[in-house]
């Protein structure tokens, strides 16, 4: 009842979880993440223990393929489960039971490895798998992903919750709020929606132009463009606006950042 993505990016050291589902709150019970350490999806008839009982075999040094095999290995129901693993390395592994409802597999590839059940077919996983092998951020391909499937048909009984979830080493700050200080680089959830991951590209546009450092565009470029959307968002000037929305830290007065412009110009 689900499709999902782990995967790992070496040159941003971060670990990530990209889920959706025709199922209520899927992001709180699929992704399993730790900065240093790994990141898991456990779902089909999810063992919430493979997430918790995982990430400590993998704090341990166990591979993403023995962390599966000591996982499922002792597990009555292990042929109604499905989990992929990513380890601190990046080694990919999965597990597919055979008595998942179909269709159900998953496609191991470098750094990564997608997964899913009770999916419009085998074309799901395919087109997930790649979007995971292109370029971009880690929260970038995760969501591509996951697009990917759904526009191949995804869950096939339909939509309902979706999450992006990624860690990375802990970093020291300046900001007064920075996710990065406890390892958080992205964590969103869409609990219940008609449409969940139209929903999630929206809070990761502001997650991203909230916490996530980018290039400064120069506001001159823009003047006309700001200067409507200011109108359509009832305000007359854009340091009320940038303040407002807690988009301090982007903008200096001659130079904003380009994903806060992106969600200011949203505004239709």
């Amino acid at each position: 009842m689900t499709f999902s993505i782990v995967i790992y990016e070496p040159n941003e050291k971060a670990w990530g979880v990209g889920v959706a589902s025709k199922f209520l709150a899927v992001g709180a019970f699929v992704p399993w993440l730790k900065p240093n350490v790994g990141a898991i999806a456990t779902q089909a008839l999810a063992n919430l223990t493979y997430g918790t009982n995982g990430l400590s075999l993998l704090e341990k040094g166990y591979s993403a393929s023995d962390t599966i095999r000591i996982l499922t290995e002792s597990d009555p129901l292990r042929e109604k489960r499905q989990i992929g693993v990513v380890d601190s390395k990046g080694n990919a592994s999965a597990f597919t039971g055979r008595e998942c409802y179909s269709y159900a597999g998953h496609i191991v590839g470098n750094n990564f490895t997608v997964q899913g059940n009770i999916l419009a077919g085998e074309e799901v996983l395919e087109a997930m798998a790649k979007e995971a092998e292109g370029k971009g951020k880690i929260y970038e391909r995760i969501f591509r992903a996951l697009k990917a499937g759904e526009s191949r048909g995804g869950d096939k009984r339909g939509k309902q919750s979706a999450a992006i979830i990624v860690v990375k080493a802990v970093e020291r700050s300046e900001k007064e709020i920075d996710p990065l200080v406890v390892g958080k680089y992205v964590d969103l959830r869409v609990d219940d929606s008609p449409d969940p991951l139209r929903d999630l590209e929206r809070l990761l546009d502001l997650w991203v132009a909230t916490f996530v450092e980018e290039e400064m565009v120069n506001v001159k470029d823009y003047e006309d463009q700001i200067r409507d959307a200011l109108k359509r968002w009832g305000y007359n000037d854009l340091r009320t606006w940038v303040e407002m929305n807690n988009f301090e830290g982007k903008y200096t007065g001659d130079k904003i950042g380009k994903s806060v412009l992106k969600v200011l110009l949203s505004k239709s």
